[in-house]
């Protein structure tokens, strides 16, 4: 089959990520056409050429009103003739729109990634939302929480969990080196990865760092990713005198860094699927998330993986103490939680769930 994938960008973040995981899984085990087309000449990942599929960029000149993608998109699926459109965000499906009712073709759409929803019912996000909603013949979500959050139709809807090709976290690293490259001189170290924006406490992660200074001083904490909000953050530790962290800006080898680790972390006020807590269990490292109502809870088994935590430097500390003075419970969570990711997060697992999606699909709509 002929599949179009469209999207915004292949930024740094997780949903650029997992769709570039299912092309390549796309590539490697099926004969299936691919495309990719994207209203956004931003690449980060630039491992995306080495599939050799076409890479289409339909610019996106002014605000979301602009209405040139719109027509763009459907001369593109004139010539491309797909036999589904796979879009990954709300603006991209509205966007093909047109082409999926002028075409006939069936349109997919992972729109959720998250769990915030949308209660302003005027809001241009909440508007888009709701037209791409009616015109999609299947919404998709990585975690049960999204499609609660965004109220969708349960008939219309469907959770595929995320899925890493797990060859990623196999290498083998020597932990000495790494830390002796970040400059880490103290007997542990625990990192948080994630984007320095709005939806990644960044503030209590620095809490938690002062706190726990004034009882040891053998761990360092790390923190990998850049943002928004990474050179505020990066003031108030100068302001504040906070010298146990290192802020490493964004990295190419996030694997490196975890491997090295002794504990993940992630501050945060809610998330879909993290794809930070699947790289930490998937490099054996015990998990602490400051999630109780995301979907961190369908990727932690609480107390054999990890922990799902209040966002409370009381509940943080606690935790973050019992695991680094127990290195038998570091071990058995680590080991237990990369089972998990094997077992339930593949790429294999995830793809297998896209295949049946798209042959469903194509047989429903003849």
């Amino acid at each position: 089959m002929r599949i179009l994938f469209f999207t915004d960008q292949l930024g740094s973040g997780g949903k650029e990520r997992r769709l570039l995981e299912l092309i390549k899984y796309l590539r490697q085990n099926t004969n299936h056409t691919l495309a990719l087309v994207l209203t956004q000449n931003e690449i980060y990942y630039d491992y995306v050429h080495e599939f050799d599929i076409p890479i289409t960029i339909i610019e996106r000149k002014f605000s979301k009103l602009d209405p040139l993608p719109l027509f763009k998109f459907y001369k593109y699926c004139k010539t491309f003739k797909p036999d589904i459109i796979h879009a990954w965000g709300i603006m991209t499906t509205f966007y093909a729109i047109p082409s999926k009712l002028l075409g006939r073709t069936p349109l997919i759409t992972n729109m959720i990634a998250d769990v915030q929803g949308d209660s302003r019912f005027f809001s241009s996000k909440s508007i888009f939302f709701k037209i791409s909603s009616i015109f999609s013949d299947l919404i998709l979500s990585n975690s049960q929480a999204g499609i609660r959050a965004y109220k969708v139709n349960p008939q219309k809807s469907k959770v595929i969990l995320n899925g890493v090709h797990l060859e990623r976290f196999q290498k083998k690293y020597v932990t000495e080196e790494t830390r002796k490259e970040l400059g880490i001189k103290t007997k542990y170290m625990l990192v948080m990865a994630g984007h320095f924006g709005n939806s990644k406490d960044y503030d209590l992660f620095l809490d938690v760092v002062k706190e726990i200074s004034k009882n040891r001083d053998d761990v360092t904490f790390i923190a990998v990713g850049d943002g928004i909000n990474f050179e505020r953050i990066q003031q108030r530790i100068k302001d504040e005198k906070i010298d146990n962290i290192l802020l490493t800006g964004r990295r190419k080898d996030i694997e490196r860094i975890i491997d090295a680790s002794d504990i993940g972390l992630l501050c945060t006020y809610s998330e879909g699927i993290s794809n930070a807590i699947i790289e930490y269990m998937a490099l054996g490292k015990p998990v602490i998330v400051t999630d109780l109502e995301g979907g961190s809870k369908e990727i932690i088994i609480e107390g054999e993986t990890g922990y799902c935590t209040r966002r409370s430097t009381e509940e943080i500390i606690p935790l973050i103490n019992v695991l680094l003075d127990n290195s038998a419970l570091r071990t058995s969570l680590g080991i237990k939680g990369r089972d998990r990711i094997a077992s339930h997060f593949s790429i294999n697992r995830m793809g297998k769930d896209f295949e049946i999606v798209y042959e469903n699909i194509l047989i429903n709509h003849n």
